[in-house]
């Protein structure tokens, strides 16, 4: 794309570069985008790296947190002196062209000489995709976007961004642990966990780059779960994850560690459209919202789905659904779960104990994958709906 093609709009206008050089500096700003996982949303995780035509890196920039500079403002803001004529601007998503919490980045782009850009993914909200591209080929900047498959790493990598302007609706990861056979539970009052601290520590790594934390009612009265981001990751994630709780009769505790630090931490009760109007009062009086589902049906898949679309609305692109195997089960038969973590510890478990068979389709989608080790666990993880499938993702 250059300045005679300003009147495109589009991912379709922008020609794709297939040089080595341009994929190894955009899988470089995919590295970096990852460094801003938890303080960046609801806004994208963005690297970029300003390079020369021989692969000598002059400065990189990513986007820290919601609020701070984009990838490329950071990046050229920190150069002093003046960029080179033939050197490349890449961006793992491309360049803003709207005033928001920041400047354009296309602004700064143009003012500091960039005269070439190359970015991995375009933008998913239809009000601005690409416009950005198109108003730097309009100041005669030679614009390209990334091989297929860095696109498609970039997409993934904001899948939730892209789903709720794409598919109205959150990206959905389910996250469990089990027994080597399928229980969810270990049968051992002295054993709290099922997964070891390796597992564990990387959950909160899951939690604190999901706008959300999801789980059952079945959950919070079984485990108490506090549902934030502790440890290490904890001081480097601004905003603790939503706590949402599927409980249809409003059974959640008033003494639960949920409901008591709902002024600390959001609690959002989804329940069916009949609950109790006592409970719901209680409730509020502690600072938990209640979300009352459209009308269904016993079994009915609706509260998932309209309650996906309530969360979008509240800014929140990823939900991690740490549920049991009732929640995981109903979110999969309405087709609800994008992608999965499972943990699996090598232990058995008494049959009784609540779980999934191994012939259930997530684990065995969880099976199909490599295992990676995690302490003494193996961890499965498959992505069910790839967010370049996502209807207008890639613009071809």
């Amino acid at each position: 794309m250059n300045g005679d093609a300003e009147e495109c709009l589009g991912a379709s206008c922008v020609p794709r570069t297939e040089r080595e050089l341009d994929r190894a500096m955009l899988d470089k700003t995919l590295e970096l985008a990852e460094l801003g996982r938890p303080g960046a949303r609801p806004n994208p995780v963005v690297g970029a790296v300003l390079a020369m035509p021989d692969g000598t890196i002059i400065a990189t920039g990513h986007h820290v947190q919601r609020g701070a500079a984009h990838a490329e403002r950071a990046l050229l803001e920190d150069i002093v002196d003046q960029v080179p004529g033939d050197a490349t601007l890449y961006v793992s998503l491309e360049p803003c062209s709207h005033h928001g919490k920041t400047p354009p980045c296309t602004d700064i782009i143009i003012e500091r000489g960039v005269t070439r850009v190359v970015y991995a993914s375009g933008d998913a909200n239809p009000d601005t995709a690409g416009v950005g591209p198109a108003k730097l080929a309009a100041a005669g900047i030679v614009v390209e976007r990334g091989p297929t498959s860095v696109e498609r790493r970039a997409l993934q990598q904001n899948a939730g961004f892209h789903s709720v302007h794409l598919r109205g609706r959150p990206y959905v990861t389910a996250k469990w642990a089990m027994t080597t056979n399928g229980r969810f539970a270990t049968g051992d009052a002295e054993r709290r966990w099922i997964s070891g601290p390796e597992s564990r520590e990387f959950v909160h790594y899951l939690r604190a780059g999901s706008g959300a934390v999801a789980c059952g009612i079945g959950t919070v009265l079984a485990d108490d779960p506090q549902l934030t981001v502790r440890g290490p990751l904890a001081d480097r994630t601004p905003v603790q994850p939503a706590r949402v709780v599927y409980d249809r009769s409003l059974r959640i505790p008033l003494d639960s560690a949920l409901v008591r630090t709902a002024r600390e931490v959001p609690v959002i009760v989804v329940c069916s459209h009949d609950a109790s109007p006592e409970a719901e009062l209680m409730l509020a009086a502690t600072g938990v919202e209640v979300w009352r589902a459209p009308e269904c049906g016993p079994g009915d898949p609706c509260i998932g789905a309209s309650s996906l679309a309530m969360l979008a609305e509240r800014g929140i692109n990823d939900v991690l659904l740490e549920a049991g195997p009732t929640l995981l089960d109903a979110f999969m038969e309405a087709e609800l779960v994008d992608s999965l973590y499972a943990f699996i510890a090598p232990i058995d478990a008494p049959a009784s104990e609540p779980g999934l068979d191994l012939d259930h389709p997530l684990v065995r989608a969880a099976l199909e994958q490599s295992a990676q080790p995690s302490g003494d666990d193996a961890m499965y993880h498959a992505v069910l709906q790839p967010a370049w499938t996502f209807p207008g993702a890639t613009g071809d």
